[in-house]
């Protein structure tokens, strides 16, 4: 058992767990801020989520979605679970997916459900946490720390989003009207963000306003519409970039921007270096 069971990097936190760490940990584990993974080694616990009563044991998964009142009400003394908990803020910026409804629904539902997992499930994502917490410890081992990290946090995150996807015939999850719209949007966004830099666009197709869509996307994400479709641009310029056989010109055109001017002011707006700045740095 570790002497230090917490790992921190804001935003995120990793925690591997046995029965004497959970007595002094499970009135402060659970932060309201946070969205967390629980997976259940070994042994059984009686957990509060909200009004419900969960009772979990060896070999179950469940999600915690951030908002969540959750209290640990008591445990068995072979109990040993595995905790990673994160804000919006940390996923969305660091994860290295594209929107799409499979993942972000891990991250945006309240509603979801334990899962029983097969063994060979169990073992694949204990592994992943192993990996995870290791290289949290381990902050200063090489130059690529900091990637090795967040490459391993994302390989967990689509390893739960594979695993629930895979379950979830099995499960009824009930959406409220504003995730169903952020989904909608999710799915607009990730066809048309190259040609569509307006929030008007993706609000007609819903049919509601600009303004009704930047305030309920911000109360489900954090983030508004507007902010959602820069970081895809972005996200896409980025990428372009590294080909050195695109031309500054040919990736505003690509973009749909009026002009190379443009882009490059909308880049460095966001970036704070110009996209021929950042193109020479990746040759560094």
């Amino acid at each position: 058992m570790n002497t230090n069971p917490k790992y921190y990097l804001s935003g995120l936190e990793i925690y591997n767990l046995k029965k004497d760490t959970l007595e002094i940990l499970s009135k402060r584990i659970f932060d309201g801020n946070f969205f967390s993974i629980l997976l259940v080694r070994s042994g059984a616990l009686s957990i509060q989520i909200d009004d419900t009563v969960k009772q979990l044991s060896s070999n179950e998964l469940i999600l915690i979605s951030s908002k969540s009142s959750c209290k640990v009400l008591n445990f068995d003394d072979t109990l040993q679970i595995y905790l990673v908990s994160f804000t919006h803020k940390f996923v969305f910026k660091n994860s290295i997916k594209k929107p799409n409804i499979g993942y972000f629904e891990l991250f945006i539902t309240k509603s979801l459900h334990k899962i029983s997992l097969k063994s060979k499930e169990t073992s694949i994502l204990i592994k992943t946490f192993k990996i995870l917490e290791d290289n949290k410890k381990y902050s200063n081992r090489h130059i690529f720390q900091n990637e090795v990290l967040l490459f391993t946090f994302n390989l967990l995150l689509y390893e739960v989003a594979g695993i629930y996807q895979t379950y979830s015939h099995h499960i009824k999850v009930k959406h409220s009207r504003k995730e169903k719209l952020v989904f909608h949007f999710f799915t607009i966004l990730e066809i048309h963000y190259k040609e569509q830099h307006n929030v008007k666009f993706y609000a007609s197709s819903l049919f509601i306003t600009a303004g009704h869509l930047n305030k309920s996307i911000k109360d489900v994400t954090g983030k508004t519409a507007k902010q959602w479709i820069e970081e895809e641009i972005i996200i896409e310029a980025k990428k372009m970039l590294q080909n050195d056989d695109l031309t500054i010109s040919s990736i505003s055109e690509e973009l749909r921007f009026s002009s190379p001017s443009f882009f490059s002011n909308f880049f460095k707006k966001h970036i704070s270096i110009s996209p021929s700045e950042y193109r020479s740095r990746l040759i560094l």
